[in-house]
């Protein structure tokens, strides 16, 4: 369910994951991350990924027909 948890905060990538109804489940199988990982990434605005993590989110996204760039989210 998409916006269950609207009075939460999101990060510029949890927030765009919520807009176009792709869930973190979904980066979670197609990017080798783990749960922990991408739920920072999604809710936690003081977290800095790696540029090689930011790459493999960004080219999954590409792969999957989204037109993303790493300046969208970070």
């Amino acid at each position: 369910m998409f916006g269950v948890y609207e009075g939460k905060r999101r990060t510029k990538l949890g927030s765009w994951l919520n807009r176009n109804r792709v869930s973190q489940e979904f980066l979670i199988n197609k990017v080798p991350l783990n749960k922990n990982s991408v739920s920072k990434l999604c809710n936690d605005p003081s977290y800095e990924p790696r540029e090689v993590t930011q790459l493999k989110i960004i080219s999954c996204l590409r792969k999957h027909g989204y037109d993303v760039s790493v300046s969208d989210f970070w």
